[in-house]
């Protein structure tokens, strides 16, 4: 099986948030990237949780009983993330990372510092997966 990392999707490629950026900020992302999830950094760059469009709804929920809440300055650092994905360090095992893949659409990476590097995609680890499987059955079969 090739390295995880090979199939990592780096920080300077994957769509993120701050914890900084307003509840406005957040909601435009979603709706240009039509993701349903995404990771949230903070100013150091470590990984502080996924914001999903429900917590986005949660708040705008609350927002419309509650007019002295301004969306304009609303941080993301403000909102109650519901969903929490387990996050994998550069030297995790491929077998855990499955499990993971499992739970959860995509795995944050980060260093031993806790700093974000990018993301692992279920979508990906499942692709190598079949191609071992598909490599194992080709080895049994000629051997």
């Amino acid at each position: 099986m090739k390295n995880h990392l090979f199939y990592l999707l780096p920080k300077s490629e994957t769509v993120f948030l701050t914890n900084t950026d307003s509840f406005n900020q957040a909601y435009n992302m979603f709706v240009i990237t039509n993701y349903t999830a995404l990771p949230v950094i903070n100013k150091k760059g470590q990984y502080v949780g996924t914001i999903c469009e429900g917590d986005l709804l949660r708040v705008l929920s609350l927002s419309l009983t509650h007019p002295e809440i301004d969306l304009d300055s609303f941080e993301i650092k403000d909102i109650d993330f519901k969903i929490n994905l387990e996050v994998a360090r550069i030297n995790e095992s491929y077998e855990h990372l499955v499990e993971l893949a499992v739970k959860q659409n995509f795995i944050p990476l980060v260093d031993d510092q806790g700093i974000f590097i990018g993301i692992l995609r279920r979508q990906e680890l499942i692709k190598e997966l079949i191609n071992f499987l598909e490599d194992k059955v080709a080895e049994q079969e000629t051997g």
